[in-house]
């Protein structure tokens, strides 16, 4: 094509400049990488007519060799790009031999002497204008059937119209080099208050890398969070999408925010490929793209980029703290970032095996950087979660959850995971609940959309007996992270606490309208009928839970709730707590953990108040973390709460009466 000579080609709201490499969507640039846009221009100038995988791979990649994946990773990509997902309004996949384009294509053909109009539909009709002497044919075209028309034109209108395009194409010349520099001066993100950051997607689909993908958008959402000016969903909100069809505008609208931070990435060898764009939802406009390509030990200083340039896009004054935690980097020794990745991407599994992992792969990132603060609140973190995830003792766990706490606080205390791992084992483990609350409220004051730290902040004022606050706490945990599963059961469960059973089932049926298939959410519906005397709906509810949490095999969840129905169908209440204890007592002789707080808790509800008494001593000396949990807000006490050793032990724990 010569320097004089432009194709455009209009299809539904997209224009595409050939010359310029642009796809443009009611005028607003669609980003697309580059073989991606070529493979694009392939399909549509070929419309209507099927292109095998062979001819594409070869027309895109005519030096290379590539494999069939890397094909589809762009078809994937692209049909992204134009918001097809589920249909196939532009790209229909034929199996097992290519694609067709099948939308209608417009061709719009811009030269000094005129403008051609040209349709193309899958009767391959094309008016093309005849070519001028002297003008270089575009050879994609040479072999297209055609139908010429001619326009004629004077002098002056001649002059105007190259006038005309010589302007447009100055303007569009600056426009394309200003985007592709990243220097745009249009488009700063004003009125954007609120941003998600989604996982990155792998450039090829069959090499995934799910940690760093996760990893990148977390260290990213933990740099941004620092920003006072907008409101950034958590980690939590963002492991939804990661899914490679997740598509960027629909996951914004789903979280309620106004801009998207996306992109790709693909490590190979030493080396580190990122692509980002920055999205208002509302217009699905890209306001910013850029690309990386650096050797992996720089990706802190891509992340630095796209730290810093978000933060001009939204035309934010940031302070000076503001832009030291900006800039601010956990390590600068790549592999240990890579085993810190890898470290919260078991961690985030919530399950015995995930946990041990990940305890493994921080103690890995700490040997490769001792001064790694962020490895050590990870594992701080882990500790925490061990005895609810395996049947370590609380007390052995919770002491090296402080030391890791404490030692990532000595190398840096602007850290809110590491503050709210400290809150966690001072209120759990040592009882110092006034040092609990400062480390919780210091953990949110460094990030006030710390989801976590909310939530647990909330459980803390619960036990307390503080039940309005604890409301409200989990209620902001619910605003920060709209879609989060956790913070939705968790306002029911704050809810049963205040002894507010109405509102806690309401609460809890709309967190398993959001998915019906969380296990938590039925459980702690079976304990809100229990406080409301419905038996019967209660085992429902806990059958539910069991299937779906997989916590026993189908067999033994059929025959726990089977001997719950039938005691409480021979014995009423009384029955079903008796079954309750026999459970319990059998999982103990299996050699299973049973907290020696439910333990006291089934005696306290058949009646055994000596027996309930024994146990909670028991959960005392063991520093058993369910006791704190438990004391002030479960139903199952009751029936002792007048007695004098339980305000006793109130007392000595240091709880109020």
């Amino acid at each position: 094509m010569s320097v004089h000579e432009r194709h455009f080609y209009e299809f539904g709201a997209y224009r595409i400049d050939a010359l310029d490499h642009l796809l443009l969507r009611n005028g607003e640039t669609v980003s697309l990488p580059p073989k991606t846009f070529e493979l694009l221009l392939a399909l549509v100038e070929s419309n209507g007519r099927v292109l095998t995988k062979e001819e594409l791979m070869k027309q895109v990649w005519p030096d290379s060799f590539v494999e069939e994946a890397n094909l589809s990773h762009h078809v994937f990509t692209l049909r992204r790009a134009l918001g097809e997902v589920g249909d196939a309004r532009y790209i229909e996949t034929i199996p097992r031999r290519g694609y067709r384009f099948v939308a209608a294509v417009a061709e719009l053909q811009d030269e000094s002497d005129g403008v051609v109009l040209a349709e193309h539909s899958r009767s391959r009709i094309v008016i093309e204008q005849t070519e001028a002497p002297g003008v270089a044919t575009d050879s994609r075209g040479s072999d297209r059937t055609a139908r010429v028309l001619s326009l004629a034109a004077g002098t002056r209108r001649r002059t105007l119209l190259l006038g005309l395009a010589c302007a447009v194409a100055i303007a569009l010349g600056f426009g394309i080099y200003f985007w592709r520099t990243g220097n745009t001066s249009e488009q700063t993100a004003t009125g954007v208050k609120s941003i998600a950051v989604l996982p990155f997607k792998p450039l090829v689909a069959s090499e995934r890398d799910e940690s760093l993908e996760m990893g990148m958008a977390e260290t990213l959402i933990t740099r941004l969070s620092s920003i006072s000016q907008i409101t950034v969903r958590p980690t939590g909100a963002a492991r939804k999408y990661t899914k490679l069809e997740d598509e960027a505008v629909r996951a914004g609208q789903e979280l309620m925010v106004d801009a998207v931070l996306d992109g790709s990435i693909q490590k190979s060898g030493d080396r580190v490929r990122v692509s980002v764009r920055l999205v208002r939802v509302a217009q699905g406009k890209t306001l910013w793209a850029e690309q990386f390509d650096e050797k992996f030990t720089d990706i802190f200083t891509v992340q630095d980029a796209i730290s810093r340039r978000v933060g001009d896009m939204l035309a934010l004054h940031l302070s000076g703290q503001e832009k030291e935690r900006l800039a601010k980097r956990g390590t600068d020794n790549a592999e240990a970032y890579q085993a810190y990745l890898l470290g919260r991407f078991h961690w985030n599994k919530r399950t015995g095996v995930g946990i041990r992992k990940s305890i493994e792969y921080f103690n890995q990132a700490i040997a490769r950087d001792p001064n790694y603060a962020l490895a050590y609140a990870g594992l701080a973190d882990s500790y925490l979660n061990l005895p609810t995830s395996t049947n370590a003792p609380s007390s052995e766990a919770n002491i090296k959850a402080r030391e890791a706490a404490l030692k990532a606080l000595a190398i840096d205390d602007t850290i809110a995971e590491a503050h709210n791992s400290l809150a966690g084992v001072k209120d759990l483990y040592e009882w110092d609940f006034p040092g609990a609350e400062r480390e919780f409220k210091r953990a949110i004051e460094l990030d006030p959309n710390y989801s976590t730290g909310h939530r647990w902040y909330s459980t803390f004022l619960s036990c307390l007996g503080r039940h309005a606050e604890a409301i409200a706490e989990a209620k902001r945990a619910l605003e920060v992270d709209p879609l989060s599963l956790p913070a939705s059961a968790l306002l029911g469960n704050m809810y049963i606490g205040a002894r507010k059973p109405d509102e806690a089932m309401a609460q809890l049926q709309r967190t398993i309208g959001m998915d019906e298939n969380f296990a938590l959410a039925h459980e702690l519906l079976a304990n809100v009928y229990l406080a409301k005397d419905m038996y019967e709906d209660s085992i429902e509810e806990l059958k539910k839970a069991y299937a779906l949490s997989a916590r026993y095999s189908p067999e033994e969840a059929a025959r726990r709730v089977t001997m719950l129905k039938d005691g409480y169908q021979k014995s009423g209440a009384k029955g079903y707590w008796e079954k309750n204890l026999e459970l319990r007592i059998e999982s103990m002789k299996r050699g299973s953990m049973v907290s020696p707080t439910a333990m006291a808790n089934a005696y306290a509800r058949t009646g055994n108040k000596d027996r309930a008494f024994e146990w909670l001593e028991k959960a005392y000396t063991e520093r058993d973390q369910y006791l704190f949990y438990n004391l002030k807000s479960d139903y199952s006490f009751d029936g002792i709460r007048s007695d004098s050793r339980y305000a006793n032990l109130l007392q000595r724990i240091g709880l109020p009466q």
